[in-house]
């Protein structure tokens, strides 16, 4: 079975965004799923697929926990 799941992330803080994951895009490549990143002018689109459903559920758990530090660490977070 092929899994494909997209996600896209709207931000003014782009291109620290797309930074961060430069740096690990690289070692979300394996046997069982891939991700591509493309930008547009405000918004960073990670188009995902997986052979199965565990590896889609850990990729998706990599690229959100990356977006929960990278809003941490830019004071994106809107808790009150």
């Amino acid at each position: 079975m092929k899994l494909i799941a997209d996600v896209y992330v709207t931000t003014p803080k782009l291109a620290a965004l797309k930074r961060c994951f430069d740096a690990e895009i690289q070692s979300m490549q394996t046997l069982r799923s891939t991700v591509a990143v493309h930008t547009t002018n405000d918004t960073i689109h990670f188009a995902v697929a997986a052979k199965d459903s565990t590896a889609l559920r850990a990729t998706l758990n990599t690229i959100t926990k990356l977006l929960t530090v990278f809003e941490k660490a830019a004071g994106d977070n809107n808790e009150q």
